[in-house]
């Protein structure tokens, strides 16, 4: 069986076509979609046609004979982000980044009117001000984009569906229920009529009706989201390992059974997902994560612009940066805490170096100080007990297979041997696979 898994990323879109017979022989293209809009300040919005484009030009890359085997379609995608449509009519999407509730005042107001521990970005915040503003009365439908393209490639957009993972991201999602909280709507000002119906993960959502080189037919799993499908295409073994990626934002994530999570005291930075087979996952995703060592970077070239110096080609001065970390001072008693993007749970959080003295503050002890930061702000979410019974991180993401003082930070904090798995496009792939599994 070939199954076509489609990633909508905040950066990128990304394409596998999967055999599950030969599930060691993925084909992977990925794409940057440079869809990001000008935007106010606060606002993070992204071009969605722009995203379909990148889509349907990674799909004339792969060779038409395959293509038109695929069996089922999966996607997945950025997670908490929403878009609005009327007809064929589409909204930008407003992504997991967008902070317009707080720059607004309005995030504890909400917080307090739906009873609900919500964030900035999460699809219903981003729902709510919209009503506060009176934006919401020329729209028919909310979505999710992959939900929305879910539906575009069954020939139907008004048909958008969700599952759980994506409705939990919203923030407004029961797990008693299976459905969406409508009094935490009702109370937030969001029509529930707007709200996409919810579907099972990895349900049947439609078939195919006229996309390019896959024949008519072929069905299209609802999507299923980026942090869940990241776990699929990675995992070897769901409940023993522990999952740790490092892309734009970061997430450790782990598998467990409601009983399990049953005995667990959340700390604000963490929570729990929705997974599969009624199985949930431990989650902590701190926003800035492959993000913050790139920040390192940007900075060492923005100090060399003012001096009127030459910048660094980006990738020489990561790989410089990371060997002078491997090299550091460990006594340096530097500490970064590279809250550099606000964190969900506590917007007012930023990024700070503690520990400064007139010796210590070095370019290899800052990136030392950095690496060992960026693990330990996955690291220290959970109590060191629930990592008992596991038997390695399964790592992926570029800063993991990229950065060594990065990897020598997870194995050193986690007292766990690290695995790098060598899949491309984990969120993709776990998507394509999903579709295998249901199909």
């Amino acid at each position: 069986m070939l199954t076509l898994g489609i990633d909508l990323g905040t950066t990128k879109t990304a394409a596998v076509l999967f055999d599950a017979g030969s599930p060691d022989a993925a084909q992977a293209l990925s794409a940057e979609h440079r869809a990001a809009l000008p935007s106010a300040p606060g606002h993070a919005e992204q071009d969605v046609s722009a995203i379909c484009s990148s889509v349907l030009h990674l799909l004339r890359q792969f060779p038409p004979d395959r293509l038109a085997r695929v069996d089922a379609i999966g996607l997945t995608g950025q997670m908490h982000s929403v878009l609005l449509c009327r007809g064929d009519e589409v909204s930008p999407l407003v992504t997991w980044q967008d902070r317009r509730a707080s720059a607004a005042g309005h995030l504890d107001e909400f917080r307090r009117r739906s009873g609900r521990p919500l964030s900035d970005g999460f699809g219903a915040v981003t729902l709510a001000e919209l009503a506060q503003n009176g934006e919401l009365i020329h729209w028919e439908r909310a979505a999710t984009l992959p939900g929305w393209v879910a539906a575009r490639l069954t020939g139907d957009p008004g048909s958008a569906a969700s599952d759980p993972t994506f409705a939990a991201s919203w923030g407004i999602f029961s797990p008693e229920t299976g459905g969406w909280d409508t009094e935490a709507a009702n109370a937030l000002g969001i029509p529930g009529h707007m709200l996409p119906r919810i579907l099972p993960s990895g349900s049947e959502a439609g078939r195919t009706h006229g996309v390019p080189g896959i024949p008519d037919g072929v069905p299209v799993m609802v999507p299923i989201g980026d942090n869940q499908a990241s776990v699929l295409g990675t995992a070897r073994d769901l409940d023993r390992e522990l999952f740790l990626t490092l892309g734009t934002g970061a997430q450790l994530s782990f598998v467990l059974t409601p009983q399990q999570a049953a005995g667990i005291k959340l700390p604000p930075a963490a929570e729990l997902r929705p997974f599969l087979d009624g199985k949930l996952l431990a989650v902590a995703a701190p926003l800035c994560g492959g993000k913050a060592w790139a920040w390192l970077g940007d900075t060492v070239n923005g100090f060399l612009r003012a001096l009127g110096l030459p910048p660094l080609p980006e990738k020489q001065l990561l790989d410089s940066l990371d060997a002078m970390a491997l090299q550091s001072d460990a006594a340096s008693n530097l500490q970064v805490a590279p809250h550099f993007l606000g964190e969900r749970h506590a917007p007012g959080e930023f990024g700070s170096i503690r520990g400064i003295t007139l010796d210590n503050f070095t370019l290899p002890n800052l990136a030392a100080a950095l690496a060992a930061g960026i693990v330990r702000g996955l690291a220290e979410t959970f109590p060191s007990e629930l990592y008992r019974g596991r038997t390695c991180v399964a790592g992926s993401g570029n800063a993991v297979r990229l950065c060594r003082s990065i990897q020598r930070e997870i194995e050193r904090q986690f007292s766990l041997p690290l695995e790098i798995r060598s899949v491309r496009e984990e969120a993709a792939l776990g998507a394509a696979k999903l579709a295998a599994q249901r199909r």
